[in-house]
């Protein structure tokens, strides 16, 4: 687990109270309204790379993005470096949040009943009733519709990376470490430990293309192999 917000001063100093030595990140978003509002130059080409550089998969990757950002603005680059690559940057995090929120409904709930609350106590909290056993029908009704082992966010994903796959060749070395071949690139795979040289397999935990060859060159399935969560 970790904690994820904007950069306010009293969050950090209240979280780090109540969970004791749990991580805390800064919301890639929130940095970037900052940067926008602070540094006025060149702000398509920052944006697109900016946000690449927040989810860069290796070190090579994420270093090759900054040194971008810096012919642009080298004051873009100070201001990222000072806040710490730790708190925003996937490849520095000190945990791996796998880039899904599982606390964010506060957020939501503020969206939908932002006219809601200008009603007394009591039809206010009926609307939220009904508002959340209408929610509840709808996710039910949408799991029964799902006949794929994972949800349709990462179905999708696995899809895309499985059609990638078919473009690549394996070679075995060990049961399981494979050196996969893509056109002149070559990655590692560790089926043992779900990782890969790409930086993708481990830090998505879900396997990526590389790791979907491997699998397919063992005959094995993808299942155990994808975060429970």
């Amino acid at each position: 687990m970790c904690v994820v917000s904007d950069q306010n001063e009293s969050i950090l100093k209240v979280t780090s109270t109540v969970y004791t030595g749990m991580p805390h990140y800064v919301c890639m978003w929130h940095i970037w309204t900052n940067v926008r509002s602070k540094f006025k130059k060149g702000h398509l080409k920052i944006s697109e790379l900016y946000f690449a550089t927040t989810r860069s998969y290796t070190l090579d990757e994420f270093n090759e993005r900054m040194s971008k950002i810096e012919k642009i603005d080298t004051r873009i680059k100070a201001y990222l470096y000072d806040i710490s690559y730790y708190k925003w940057s996937r490849v520095h995090a000190t945990v791996n949040k796998t880039w899904t929120m599982t606390s964010n409904i506060a957020e939501s709930l503020n969206t939908v009943t932002k006219d809601a609350r200008e009603l007394l106590v009591a039809e206010l909290l009926e609307y939220m009733r009904t508002l959340l056993e209408r929610w509840t029908n709808e996710k039910l009704l949408n799991v029964k519709g799902t006949f794929t082992y994972l949800g349709k966010k990462y179905n999708k994903e696995l899809e895309d990376n499985r059609i990638l796959s078919h473009k690549m060749r394996v070679r075995a070395s060990t049961d399981y470490i494979q050196a996969v071949i893509n056109g002149m690139k070559r990655f590692i795979v560790c089926l043992q430990n779900k990782r890969c040289s790409c930086g993708q397999f481990q830090l998505d935990e879900l396997p990526c293309p590389h790791a979907l060859a491997a699998l397919r060159h063992r005959n094995e399935s993808y299942e155990s192999y994808c975060s429970p969560y």
